[in-house]
């Protein structure tokens, strides 16, 4: 059901305009956002951590306007993602503004490969596919849907822009050949979806965060940089690469976790609206993270 219903979206989506496709998802969002309670609620408590977590008391109006906001932003991450197939170097540049092309290119000129942690937020999917269309090999660790259908169209999308993929069961394999190629090895720092990631502070409260990225850089000696796709408000892009964090100068993996987790703090907070997480991301009080 869900399988034939995005395909039957993902077709009027691509036969409307770009601002078409912009409003229908809009108004499937806000219906979701007053339907799907749960997920609001989510919503609403994580963002009220995060602004919490900047020192701010935020106001049931402000909660609300925010969470519906998160659920249009993601509305229209879905029309990018439909909507945007195999990418070109000048036909990304139309779209998005990018700050840390040095990065970029250091990549490139060193051969090594590189590892790339980004989050649920923005547009993840874009970026890396600017990545790629920079001519950089990238393969992305993914958890697969639990449709597979759905998973081969998502799959399908995801290398017509240039991204190969590592499938989260296969990662520590996939990882250790790809850096070995040299690629890019792109991950998401948010989400512990192993349950092997360990207790960390974020906006103040603890939460189990994937400790892969920190692991492998520091074992391997290979560059950790944190990249993010940011929506601006005429809907183009902005592509932040950081500078990296580099083995050889911060020694131990724990103090790669933190500039990293220190790194997606900063930047969730700047726009806390284009954090996809709709279900409760802090363990209860009374629970372990």
């Amino acid at each position: 059901m869900i399988y034939w219903f995005y395909r039957l979206l993902a077709g009027f989506v691509r036969l409307l305009p770009l601002k078409g496709a912009y409003w229908l998802m809009l108004r499937i969002c806000d219906l979701m956002f007053f339907l799907n309670r749960r997920g609001a609620r989510a919503v609403r408590e994580n963002l009220r951590t995060v602004l919490e977590g900047q020192g701010i008391l935020p106001s049931r109006y402000i909660l609300d306007g925010c969470a519906r906001k998160t659920f249009q932003y993601f509305g229209k991450y879905l029309a990018d993602f439909i909507r945007f197939r195999k990418l070109t170097a000048d036909g990304v540049r139309e779209h998005v503004s990018i700050q840390g092309l040095e990065h970029l290119e250091a990549i490139r000129a060193s051969k090594r490969g590189a590892i790339m942690v980004t989050a649920h937020y923005g547009n993840w999917e874009l970026g890396g596919a600017f990545v790629a269309a920079m001519g950089i090999p990238i393969r992305a660790v993914v958890r697969p849907v639990s449709s597979p259908a759905l998973e081969r169209i998502f799959q399908f999308f995801r290398e017509q822009r240039g991204i190969q993929l590592i499938p989260l069961a296969q990662a520590g394999v996939g990882i250790i050949k790809a850096l070995k190629r040299g690629d890019v090895v792109a991950l998401v720092g948010d989400r512990d979806f192993t349950g092997n990631g360990r207790p960390h502070s974020f906006f103040g409260r603890p939460v189990s965060l994937p400790r892969g990225a920190a692991w492998f850089a520091h074992r391997t000696g290979i560059p950790l940089y944190l990249a993010f796709a940011t929506r601006a408000p005429d809907d183009t892009f902005l592509f932040r690469i950081h500078p990296p964090i580099d083995p050889a100068q911060v020694k131990t993996e724990e103090e790669i976790q933190d500039r990293l987790v220190a790194i997606m703090e900063d930047t969730i907070a700047r726009d806390p609206c284009q954090w996809f997480i709709f279900e409760p991301f802090w363990p209860a009080p009374d629970s372990p993270p």
